[in-house]
């Protein structure tokens, strides 16, 4: 955490004071505060065929269901979770009522996993449905050591984020459990040398006002969207409206999946702050297992 917390002041205390004018060296556009909720579901229903939109009336209705999605998904984790006032969920479809999150393949599906690939796929339900006998038998997210934030998916709640932008480096600071990726700016072709870790290693590159990132190196750990660590993962960040931001991720990961799949949404500019989330390693672990001791009888 110290690590993070020091990355955060580095990068926060290069951006101009009141009054001063930004580096203009560092493309501009992508600096601020972005809100990435929404009800669009990353693979198209099954309901909509062919079709890659929703029409208006199906919208409404998808819309108004949004709320008992997510409760009955979190609710299948064992969890129980009500009307809690800290609930961010998205209640409303991206941009022309789009049917999936996934634009590639066409027809808004994942490709087909491997065999490797389906032993992963699940894998992040089940651990959170194990026996819990240990620290070791929870997530990383659980345990509040790693939430698996690259690439940048729509969660239950806290689905804010910072960008802070430098000539060198761009800072990536998702609110939910403190994860702060920073993106080292390199002339294309991208070389990674790092060893692997959580997050992988991000290197960026401008293409015109994109902000193109590529990451790989990561460290086998159990993940929502069941990738490996050969995972390359290719980010896009496009300022669109002046409060609108693109955001589209490419995951080719041939362990895994047959065919490489984008997704994309777009990112609404927050008027406001990202408030701490004061989440640590082992904070909550001895009531979990205290509360697993009781459940064992």
């Amino acid at each position: 955490m110290k690590l993070h917390a020091a990355a955060i002041w580095l990068l926060a205390s290069a951006l101009p004071a009141a009054g001063q004018t930004r580096d203009e060296s560092a493309n501009p556009g992508i600096e601020g505060f972005w809100d990435y909720r929404t009800a669009t579901p990353l693979e198209r229903p099954a309901s909509l065929g062919q079709r890659s939109t929703f029409s208006d009336a199906e919208a409404s209705e998808y819309e108004a269901g949004s709320e008992d999605r997510a409760l009955g998904f979190v609710k299948s984790l064992g969890e129980f979770v009500g009307d809690e006032p800290w609930a961010d969920r998205g209640r409303s479809l991206t941009e022309g009522n789009r049917g999936s999150l996934v634009v590639d393949p066409p027809d808004g599906r994942l490709p087909p996993r491997t065999e490797y690939g389906e032993t992963l796929a699940g894998g992040w339900k089940r651990q959170m449905m194990a026996a819990l006998n240990g620290p070791e038998d929870r997530t990383l997210l659980e345990r509040c050591v790693y939430y698996p934030s690259v690439p940048v998916r729509p969660s239950f709640f806290n689905n804010n984020l910072r960008i802070v932008q430098t000539p060198d480096h761009v800072l990536i600071h998702v609110e939910m459990i403190h994860e702060a990726r920073i993106v080292t700016i390199v002339e294309p072709p991208v070389q990674h040398k790092l060893p692997p870790s959580y997050r992988g290693e991000s290197l960026g590159y401008w293409q015109k006002d994109t902000l193109v990132v590529e990451t790989r190196n990561f460290k086998t750990h159990v993940n929502q969207i069941g990738t490996s660590a050969n995972l390359r993962l290719t980010e896009r960040f496009t300022p669109a409206l002046p409060d609108q931001l693109i955001y589209e991720y490419t995951v080719h990961d041939p362990d895994t999946f047959t065919a490489p799949w984008t997704a994309r949404q777009t990112l609404s500019r927050l008027q406001g702050l990202i408030y701490e989330y004061a989440c640590h390693e082992g904070n909550s672990m001895d009531i979990m297992l205290r509360g697993a001791r009781v459940t064992d009888g």
